[in-house]
């Protein structure tokens, strides 16, 4: 069991790193890691508005009415690592529709619930459903193969908790260390 010191997320004024953030796939009915391998994994919420002037003001009121969250990513081809394997043979095959979907946990490892032990370590965390888009595979002579592409959110996002110990999502309403 990988152990995680909690204290690099201290109360100072330092910024977390990436490392903070984990991030899951769920392949053939189990959560795996995609870490080793990807250079990136970004979230982009993509929020859409609407916005509206009134005739007794000059200023335009925006509403937030939607979201189309994005998460872009990069990584080399290790076919060891079943995250990427998967994502790559997903647009390998051409897979469309339910095909190229799949359980993608964002867990924030900054934000633990009780404490961790070594048979159960929760932290907030949130589950999508979400569409493979494989944009490139790419490599020239002598370089490594990358795969990148987007995982588009279908629907909205599960909040929830997640152990990284069982690797299990469970629904509902945790809180947080940082959590009001």
């Amino acid at each position: 069991m990988k152990k995680f010191n909690l204290q690099l997320f201290d109360e100072s004024r330092a910024a977390l790193l990436r490392n903070a953030i984990a991030d899951y796939a769920e392949i053939d009915g189990t959560y795996e890691l995609m870490g080793t391998g990807f250079t990136t994994l970004d979230e982009s919420p993509n929020a859409k508005t609407d916005s509206e002037t009134y005739i007794n003001e000059t200023t335009a009121s925006t509403d937030i009415t939607s979201y189309e969250t994005e998460f872009s990513y990069e990584s080399r081809l290790i076919p060891s690592q079943k995250a990427i394997y998967k994502l790559w043979k997903m647009g390998r095959d051409h897979a469309t529709g339910t095909d190229a979907q799949l359980s993608y946990v964002r867990v924030e490892l900054f934000n633990p619930i009780g404490e961790a032990t070594e048979v159960s370590a929760e932290f907030t965390a949130r589950q999508f459903v979400v569409a493979n888009e494989v944009s490139d595979n790419s490599g020239a002579g002598g370089e490594k193969i990358s795969v990148s592409g987007v995982l588009h959110a279908v629907g909205d996002p599960i909040q929830g908790k997640f152990d990284t110990v069982t690797k299990k999502f469970t629904a509902g309403d945790f809180k947080g260390k940082y959590d009001a």
